[in-house]
C-alpha cells in the first residue's frame, strides 16, 4: 500500500507493519495508525509516521539503544489492553526531541510508546518510575553507557588475568612413525667353483 508523507513524499509500505494506537498519541489523539521508518544511515533513530497525517511523524529511538538499562514496569491494564503475553513480545521507544544544538536532544522516558510486535497494537504509558524523565538526555547517556561498557569490560579482563592459571601439560612432539619394514628373505648366494 502506498502512503503519502511530507518528509518522504509517496512511500510504499506493507499493511501488517502498521502498528495501530487504538487512542492515538498524547496530544496527536486523532492519529492512530502509525508505520515505523528505519533512517538511511542504519542508525539507532527511527521515524514515526503517520498514515494518516502526511506532515505527522516523530523520530523514536528504543531507550537501550543509548542508555545502559531501562526498567519499565507495565500496568497489569496496559498489559491487557496491550494483549501482551510474554516480554519479548514488547518493543519501547522513546520519542525524540532535537533542539538547536542536537547534542542536548532528549528522549521521553517518562511517557513511552509500548508496542506489541505480534498484534502491532500500541499505546502511549505513563511510567510510574519516578527515575524516569520526560527530557532524558541521549547523548549524555550513552556516554554514561559507553563509559559503564569500558568499566564492565575492564572488570572482565582482570578478572581473567587473576584466574588462576592451568599450567599447560608438556607434550613431546609426536614423532615421525616409519612403516615396518617387512622381513627380508635369505638368499641363497651360489658359490663359483665349489663341488657339489
Amino acid at each position: 500500500m502506498k502512503i503519502q508523507t511530507s518528509r518522504f513524499g509517496e512511500i510504499e509500505i506493507n499493511k501488517e507493519d502498521i502498528v495501530e494506537f487504538p487512542e492515538g498519541l498524547l496530544g496527536f489523539e486523532r492519529a492512530r495508525r502509525f508505520i515505523v521508518l528505519n533512517t538511511q544511515d542504519g542508525g539507532p533513530f527511527r521515524w514515526l509516521q503517520s498514515t494518516e497525517i502526511p506532515d505527522l511523524a516523530f523520530v523514536v529511538i528504543e531507550p537501550l539503544q543509548f542508555m545502559f538499562s531501562y526498567d519499565l514496569e507495565i500496568s497489569d491494564s496496559d498489559v491487557a489492553f496491550l494483549g501482551v503475553k510474554a516480554a519479548e513480545d514488547v518493543l519501547l521507544y522513546g520519542i525524540v526531541t532535537i533542539p538547536e544544538n542536537p547534542r542536548d536532544m532528549t528522549a521521553n522516558l517518562q511517557g513511552p510508546l509500548v508496542i506489541n510486535i505480534k498484534s502491532r497494537k500500541a499505546r502511549q504509558i505513563v511510567s510510574a518510575n519516578s527515575s524516569h524523565s520526560l527530557k532524558t538526555g541521549i547523548i549524555s547517556e550513552m556516554e554514561k553507557r559507553a563509559q559503564k561498557l569500558k568499566e564492565s569490560q575492564a572488570t572482565q579482563a582482570s578478572q581473567a588475568s587473576q584466574a588462576p592459571q592451568v599450567p599447560e601439560t608438556p607434550q613431546a612432539a609426536p614423532k615421525a612413525s616409519k612403516a615396518p619394514e617387512s622381513p627380508k628373505a635369505p638368499q641363497a648366494t651360489p658359490k663359483k667353483g665349489g663341488k657339489g
